[in-house]
């Protein structure tokens, strides 16, 4: 199923920066990305977080995550995987992130207690136990960082109150990656050598 609306769903427009292709799945180095080496792992079909992600669907899905993991690990370093769910999502469609835990600019290290002042958060065992939270909630915060996932509860929290990459610009100092369709011509230039950067390395 596709949106026609969706720039996810429109290969043609986005199809230089897609690094690979599965089945059911492709991924992508962003527009604005925080550090080289972040991509995202994006759903062919239009749903709309990862919740709804249908069950004959996740055994692709959890290896792919693991060979991306190992690929920016290796690369790049261990990434923080995250995703915003429906809630304050820039993309009305399932996409995940993956960080480098650290850069030459920032070190994002227990970056989960950094969010979580005033949030309610739980550690789960299992990704898809997001689908438990989503159908009860309706909405969701997902991180996973050092191997430990935690899910933090958004359900009656104000849109954008709590938003990763407004988050990440505060605790690292990168004021100008605060947003990705409004960066000044400094970042711009400093992003297209960090997209270059990780398209190298995910087509070799």
């Amino acid at each position: 199923m596709k949106e026609e609306k969706c720039i996810f769903c429109n290969y043609e427009l986005i199809k230089d920066d897609i690094l690979f292709n599965s089945n059911n799945f492709f991924v992508k180095v962003g527009v604005g990305i925080l550090a080289p080496g972040h991509i995202m792992l994006i759903t062919k079909s239009h749903i709309k977080c990862f919740a709804q992600l249908p069950v004959n669907f996740r055994k692709e899905f959890l290896a792919l995550k693991e060979d991306i993991f190992k690929k920016v690990k290796t690369n790049f370093h261990a990434p923080i995987i995250y995703e915003h769910g429906i809630y304050s999502q820039s993309i009305k469609h399932a996409h995940i992130h993956f960080i480098p835990q650290r850069s030459d600019f920032y070190n994002l290290n227990n970056i989960k207690e950094k969010l979580s002042d005033n949030m309610k958060i739980t550690r789960i065992n299992n990704l898809f136990d997001i689908e438990n939270v989503f159908k009860s909630e309706g909405s969701y915060f997902y991180i996973e960082e050092n191997n430990q996932k935690w899910v933090f509860h958004t359900k009656g929290l104000q849109e954008n109150k709590f938003n990763f990459r407004i988050e990440f610009a505060r605790l690292t100092g990168l004021k100008g990656l605060i947003s990705w369709r409004n960066m000044d011509e400094k970042e711009k230039i400093m992003n297209k050598e960090w997209v270059k950067i990780t398209k190298e390395v995910f087509k070799r």
